[in-house]
Formats: C-alpha cells, sequence, structure tokens
C-alpha cells in the first residue's frame, strides 16, 4: 500500500513537471509568434500605422525547467534529505538593519 501511494505521489510529480514544461514551451512560442507579428509583419490597408507593442531587449535564451533526467536516476532510491534546521526568529531578524541603525 505505501509502495502503491509512492508510486502514485511520484506519477503525478511527473506529471506535473511536464505539465508546466508544456506551459513555459507554449508561453516562450506565443512571446516569439507575437515578436514576429508585430516587427515584421505590418498593417495593411491604414496610412498611419501605429505600434501597439514595443519591443526593446532581445527575449533571453531559453533555458530548462528541470534538468533532463538519467536512466540510472530513475531508478535510483528515494532518500530522506536532511533535517532542517530549527533557528531561533530573534537571531534571524538580527542578520536585517533596522532604518534607525543605518543612519
Amino acid at each position: 500500500l505505501v509502495e502503491n501511494l509512492l508510486y502514485l505521489g511520484l506519477d503525478s510529480a511527473t506529471s506535473l513537471i511536464q505539465a508546466a514544461k508544456n506551459l513555459m514551451n507554449a508561453v516562450v512560442l506565443t512571446v516569439k509568434s507575437s515578436y514576429v507579428a508585430s516587427t515584421k509583419y505590418p498593417r495593411q490597408g491604414t496610412v498611419f500605422v501605429t505600434q501597439l507593442l514595443f519591443w526593446k531587449m532581445k527575449a533571453p535564451e531559453k533555458k530548462p525547467l528541470v534538468r533532463p533526467e538519467k536512466p540510472e536516476e530513475v531508478k535510483a532510491k528515494i532518500r530522506k534529505g536532511s533535517q532542517k534546521k530549527v533557528q531561533n526568529p530573534i537571531k534571524a531578524l538580527s542578520e536585517f538593519q533596522s532604518p534607525a541603525e543605518s543612519v
């Protein structure tokens, strides 16, 4: 039963990652198409053309959402991660300066 639940959890996580990849690819393709349509193809039949969008910068290079899985990693066992350290909230806040201290 536990193994089945673990498998279902991994399967749903994998499908969520794949859906996110597909969504990001769709967004990238939409932006590229919008750029091409707004800069390369002028409107026809109008005397005065006003551009609704102004593209000022080059789009960043596309990077993978997650790193590709190696075949040996897919079959690897899932291990428990390290325990989180509980940090004192006062100590965490002391790392920041207050506006009065910065003067």
